[in-house]
């Protein structure tokens, strides 16, 4: 189960218990006036009504009709005295096509005339009417006495003035006999007549349900709006899916519609606004309304509607639109051809959600519960204006409510997308946790990039920065003593060890070499000696660790040089890898190669060890000139033995006064001298590797002759 349906199956008990509870509402609320007084042949008694106990009543049922005439009403004149030329139920005939005259249904232009009889008690009062909109001139008259108008009715188009009006006015009736006379006149609408009976009863009364009427109208609009400007504004922060953008601009549209709808609030905001504005907002809203929803419905069910289908019907609304900058005669006309199209692309919606439903599809089930909310609310509707019901006009909450189940299924989308998201950018940011391990941040700054994905081949920078370049002496002997799991093991723990040590000191680590690495120190060489010597003292710990072990103790030899070098990627587009290119990166691996002559610890080139702040506070011998792989020139270098265990510390600290002696005599050329001093070094510290070194080559320069022709040629290849 998606969690669309969870939280559809969430909602589903709140949503039975509402219908629930509406629908016994609804049998509570049986109308009275099922029991109360009716129109019957054009006369209404409301003799025995008390309106301040029973409330309103709604004048519905049998009223006089007359089709083509407006009948003039001054108390007693003759008009009034005409018999009715037919006879009709109201509200269900009082629209004119619903009225069936002796060839058919009557048109929709021409002009009319409804007289409805009002008995009343011996004892009257002061009682008020709430006069619903007429289509679209009307004038009321009561005992005679004009009471209300709405443009100017007439005979002809010419001399009709069409007006959208509602409203209450003030009656005092006469005891018994009652009369109220409504002409009509249409030629603009392609409705004639009216379609919501006149209510009467108190003022009070009849002040609070239109107040209530006017509120609704008010809250829908407030509603609609703010949902629909929320979706744009979330489609604004997420345009990948369109669909709150569709929803958003329907919900705009339909809380428009509901100003010129009702209460027609439209003309309280805006006084000075002409029919024909308002009745051409009225169609546009219907022309664009629907293919915006049908946008909005294609993206939540994409892969079921027919996206040529709902192009054909959008571009209908927009042509049908063009239709509005002709006279009304000519849209009212047109309409009826779209609403026709509209029903049968609305059943076609129907079907493909009653498909999406069958199918599990996501926001299928939330949208038929939306679809049933609606039809709630417009059974109501129907049995409301049937006088079944005392309820209320509730199609536009019917609406509301089904807007509401879809700006949920908006937010389960959203929320799903944005749980997608936060999946993927957890993904990512663990993606890019793992690629850091193989790729360290400090190469990112260094290059002047954030993420993995922003680093592109040939990316390179220049930079002086401290090389360090380590191995473990031994380490393919040792290999072969454990097997494969416990040197991975080892070297896993080992690299634990010493890359703490590395970063605590500013640094990082470019690129594992086997058993060695190649670690960088942006700042000053000084952090990169502490490193070294932090390493040496791991070492230490890590072999005092595994004493009693099958793990043979180590001895690491460190390279360290300062210079400049560039640091980048290499490769090709689909492998690359990041590298370090310059003459002093290759010097540094050499130095590090001449810890297998010179000993164990830390070897740096002269330059280097003059970089340091204060060099003395370091332990140290000079090694001399020496030559290395790949340079012309000799280097002088420097043996640093800070960090090593003690016994080894103690035999270069105890040596390095006679073993520089040494030195110095052969740099000088006197072989036979730094032969003899060297040789009596070896007596007294057997375990200095440089010594021995030296030592051979000393003997092999006497014993070929060649001690006073040649220069110092050493060979110290790594």
């Amino acid at each position: 189960m998606d969690s669309e349906q969870k939280t559809t199956y969430s909602l589903f008990l709140p949503v039975v218990f509402i219908s629930i509870a509406l629908l016994t509402v609804l049998g509570s609320c049986i109308n009275p006036a099922v029991f109360s007084p009716v129109a019957k042949s054009g006369t209404i008694d409301l003799s025995s009504w008390d309106f301040q106990i029973q409330g309103a009543v709604t004048l519905s049922g049998e009223w006089d009709f007359f089709p083509g005439l407006l009948l003039d009403a001054p108390s007693g004149g003759t008009d009034t005295a005409l018999p009715a030329l037919m006879s009709i139920r109201v509200p269900e005939e009082s629209l004119w096509q619903n009225v069936k005259g002796p060839k058919g249904s009557l048109g929709t232009y021409g002009t009319a005339s409804y007289r409805l009889t009002l008995l009343f008690p011996r004892r009257s009062e002061s009682l008020s009417l709430l006069i619903p909109e007429f289509f679209s001139a009307s004038r009321i008259y009561f005992n005679g006495t004009e009471i209300f108008s709405a443009g100017k009715p007439a005979y002809t188009a010419e001399d009709t003035l069409p007006s959208y009006k509602t409203g209450i006015v003030s009656i005092v009736p006469r005891v018994g006999k009652n009369e109220l006379v409504i002409q009509v006149a249409n030629f603009s609408e392609r409705r004639g007549g009216f379609n919501r009976s006149i209510s009467i009863g108190k003022g009070n009364t009849i002040q609070t349900v239109y107040m209530k009427s006017l509120a609704m109208d008010i809250a829908i609009f407030g509603s609609l709006l703010t949902i629909g400007l929320y979706h744009l504004c979330l489609f604004w922060l997420r345009r990948q899916d369109r669909s709150p953008l569709w929803f958003g601009l329907f919900c705009i549209i339909i809380a428009v519609r509901s100003l010129v709808y009702g209460e027609r609030f439209i003309f309280s905001l805006l006084p000075s606004i002409s029919w024909a504005t308002v009745n051409r907002i009225d169609h546009l809203s219907f022309y664009l309304g629907i293919p915006v929803f049908s946008a909005y419905i294609s993206h939540i069910f994409e892969r079921d509607i027919s996206r040529p289908a709902m192009r054909v019907y959008q571009v209908l609304g927009l042509v049908f639109s063009c239709c509005l900058f002709f006279p009304p005669a000519v849209y009212n006309s047109t309409v009826v051809i779209y609403e026709i199209i509209t029903g049968a692309y609305v059943l076609y919606i129907i079907i493909i959600i009653g498909y999406a439903l069958a199918k599990k599809r996501e926001g299928a089930l939330t949208t038929v519960i939306g679809i049933a909310l609606f039809l709630c609310f417009g059974i109501n509707e129907i049995l409301f204006n049937m006088g079944i019901v005392n309820t209320f006009n509730s199609l536009s909450i019917g609406l509301v409510m089904f807007l509401f189940t879809q700006s949920v299924l908006l937010a389960m989308r959203f929320s799903k997308a944005f749980d997608e998201s936060e999946h993927l950018g957890k993904t990512l940011l663990t993606m890019n946790e793992s690629l850091r391990r193989f790729i360290p941040h400090e190469f990112f700054q260094l290059l002047h990039r954030q993420e993995v994905d922003d680093i592109m081949l040939g990316d390179q920078v220049e930079k002086n920065m401290t090389i360090m370049f380590t191995d473990i002496r031994g380490f393919t002997t040792m290999a072969e003593q454990l097997g494969a799991a416990k040197t991975f093991e080892f070297l896993n723990s080992y690299f634990g060890f010493v890359g703490e040590v590395i970063r605590e000191n500013g640094g990082f680590i470019d690129k594992y070499l086997g058993d060695g690495f190649i670690a960088l120190f942006p700042d000053s060489p000084e952090s990169a000696m502490q490193a070294a010597i932090g390493i040496q003292k791991a070492v230490v710990e890590l072999n005092r660790e595994r004493e009693g072990t099958d793990i043979p103790s180590i001895s690491v030899g460190i390279g360290l040089n300062y210079g400049p070098l560039i640091l980048g990627t290499v490769g090709e587009e689909r492998r690359m890898d990041t590298t370090v290119i310059a003459d002093s990166v290759n010097l540094c691996s050499r130095l590090e190669g001449l810890c297998k002559l010179y000993g164990k610890g830390i070897i740096v080139p002269a330059a280097f060890f003059d970089r340091l702040h204060n060099p003395k506070q370091y332990h140290f011998r000079h090694l001399g000139q020496v030559r290395v792989q790949g340079r012309k020139q000799p280097v002088h270098v420097i043996h640093i033995f800070d960090g090593l265990a003690e016994e080894e510390f103690n035999t270069f600290a105890l040596s390095r006064e006679n073993f520089e002696k040494a030195i110095s005599e052969y740099q000088r050329g006197r072989y036979a001298e730094a032969h003899e001093l060297f040789r009596e070094l070896a007596k007294e510290f057997p375990q200095d590797p440089a010594i021995f070194t030296f030592m051979s080559r000393t003997h092999r320069l006497i014993s070929t002759g060649m001690a006073d022709v040649c220069e110092d040629l050493e060979d110290a290849e790594s």
